[in-house]
């Protein structure tokens, strides 16, 4: 579900360095739209205990969530290691950690892959990361909203003042402008609630969901721009 806001406000603006003579006018144009992300990125950890010493029953643990991704019709490819630590012990025996993403193309089997996950013994999962497949083709469809938006209020305030607008003279793009309601489409780490696992050994962590969906944070984007234009 997409969900656009287009920011009209009236908000002449000089440009520093603009003389009295010159005949210009600057504007603000700003755009918003909230989105579902349709790619999730769950992170977890294995660790090598007394179930795993030896290299290749981590190997079939990784085997197994690949298999079961493929079943789901999710490329192998998603499924990533992001950290590997090996710490010596005693002669030629180690001990090993491993870290992995795993990226979800669809968002509503987030619930069914990470019990699965938990089932073959993955531990501490959490969404990292949410995000859009069209990411960038929605942002340049905002910043052409966001330059529309500038011309149609260069042109009421043009109307009002009995001039016409003319060719553009300066365009920067701006984030800073509306401060913490930029675009933050995400870096940040979300929390998720319990995987509601029974019988898979899922570790209480918080107060059990009711529903069988976890509710997702919508990607919040906006463009914001300053166009300057000739008055004539």
């Amino acid at each position: 579900m997409k969900k656009y806001l287009l920011l009209l406000a009236f908000i002449p603006l000089m440009c520093s360095g603009q003389s009295a003579n010159e005949k210009t006018i600057t504007v603000i144009g700003i755009s918003e739209m909230e989105i579902e992300p349709d790619l999730i990125t769950l992170s977890m950890t294995v660790r090598e205990t007394e179930n795993t010493k030896k290299e290749s029953d981590i190997v079939n643990l990784e085997n197994k969530i690949v298999k079961f991704m493929t079943s789901l019709g999710i490329d192998k490819s998603n499924f990533t290691i992001n950290r590997y630590v090996a710490r010596e012990q005693t002669g030629s025996k180690f001990k090993q950690d491993k870290a992995y993403n795993l990226i979800i193309t669809k968002p509503s089997l987030l619930d069914t892959i990470a019990a699965k996950c938990i089932e073959v013994g993955m531990d501490n999962l959490y969404v990292s990361k949410i995000d859009h497949s069209q990411i960038e083709t929605l942002r340049n469809d905002l910043l052409a909203k966001s330059l529309r938006a500038a011309k149609a209020k260069a042109e009421i305030i043009a109307k009002e003042m009995g001039v016409s607008v003319g060719k553009v003279l300066m365009v920067n793009e701006s984030y800073k402008i509306i401060g913490e309601r930029q675009d933050y489409y995400n870096n940040s780490v979300f929390s998720m609630e319990e995987v509601v696992a029974t019988g898979f050994g899922a570790r209480r962590m918080s107060t059990p969901r009711t529903s069988g969906t976890i509710n997702l944070e919508k990607l919040h984007l906006s463009k914001t721009v300053i166009v300057k234009y000739e008055i004539i």
